[in-house]
């Protein structure tokens, strides 16, 4: 099975030097690069909200777009893996080195901060494939709005620990706010030399990206950064639409799940960076 590791990468406040990014997967050396990049993009991602209410005297039908916007590195490292030969654990490091800062009398004028956004490890097939990615996205925000339909089933789905899938960025789900420190706890914004540790494993016939010595446990979850981040790099945008339909005379309410391609994205400033 091929996998795609991505690597989203930028310093801030070079010092001198441009610090080298080693990778290893399972303790074996797979990429090594320079940090070379200084600048971030602009991604955006849409989600439509639709409520169509029928009662005995008329209707009202309320539709609402919410676009949520992200700044991340403007460079990424994609380096495809063979994991044939991968155990259900491993480990994946990211280590930098001649990462350095200045200090004046005790001050640190210059901090020269890496930042990694998004590290991410999905299945080639997966993510060359339009239709299977799309599938999967329209699944888990089907799966997050249906088990979450009172306030009892809102708090059991809140209350698991719900790993990020495909991978981790630096931006917390606000929908996952109250999961506290055991979700998206990883620190991908430090400065001098440092290591970052990811606990690879294998669920759902897949090998993901989890916290360090965290549990993997109940269904995976999907944030909107991901998705943003997907669309602006393939270039093949959407919009996911979700309707609530309710008849207060007769039947429960029910939900409609939608992926809609678009010809482009709107809400980015640097589209061809």
């Amino acid at each position: 099975m091929k996998y795609y590791l991505i690597i989203g990468y930028q310093l801030i406040g070079k010092y001198k030097n441009f610090p080298t990014v080693r990778v290893h997967i399972n303790k074996q050396l797979v990429d090594e690069f320079v940090c070379d990049n200084e600048k971030s993009m602009e991604i955006s991602s849409q989600l439509r909200l639709g409520w169509h209410i029928s009662e005995e005297y008329g209707t009202i039908n309320r539709d609402q777009l919410d676009t949520i916007s992200y700044t991340t590195p403007a460079k990424f490292r994609n380096i495809e893996l063979d994991a044939s030969t991968w155990l259900d654990y491993g480990k994946l490091v990211l280590s930098v080195s001649n990462n350095n800062s200045n200090y004046n009398n005790g001050f640190m004028t210059k901090k020269s901060l890496v930042w990694f956004t998004p590290v991410l490890l999905i299945r080639k097939d997966v993510y060359d494939h339009e239709s299977i990615l799309h599938s999967i996205i329209k699944k888990l925000h089907h799966a997050r709005l249906t088990g979450r339909s009172d306030s009892d089933d809102r708090r059991k789905w809140d209350s698991k620990v719900r790993h990020k899938w495909p991978g981790f960025n630096t931006y917390r789900d606000r929908r996952f706010s109250n999961l506290g420190s055991t979700i998206g706890n990883v620190d991908l914004f430090q400065g001098g030399n440092f290591e970052i540790e990811f606990d690879i494993k294998k669920k759902h016939n897949t090998h993901m990206l989890v916290e360090k010595d965290v549990p993997l446990k109940g269904y995976f979850y999907m944030d909107r950064f991901f998705e943003a981040w997907c669309q602006h790099h393939k270039k093949n945008y959407f919009e996911i639409s979700v309707t609530e339909d309710q008849d207060q005379t007769s039947t429960p309410s029910k939900l409609n799940t939608h992926l809609k391609v678009k010809s482009k994205q709107i809400n980015i400033s640097d589209e061809n960076s």
